[in-house]
């Protein structure tokens, strides 16, 4: 028989300390191609929201 779906919500709190604590062992973890990999996503993430347009880095030439 279907046993009916028990909903619950799980509160964690938790302090600033101990959660940059805890990105920063999470980044660690992380082997260097896994953190270019998460930066190169969050650029592209960036891009589409604040430029609205494909993102790239820019080529600037300046002549003089």
């Amino acid at each position: 028989m279907d046993r009916p779906i028990e909903k619950a919500v799980r509160l964690t709190v938790t302090d600033q300390a101990s959660q940059t604590q805890a990105d920063r062992e999470a980044w660690r973890a992380c082997t260097p191609e896994e953190r270019l990999d998460a930066v190169e996503a969050l650029r592209l993430q960036a891009g589409k929201f604040l430029y609205e347009y494909p993102t790239r880095l820019r080529r600037l030439l300046t002549v003089t």
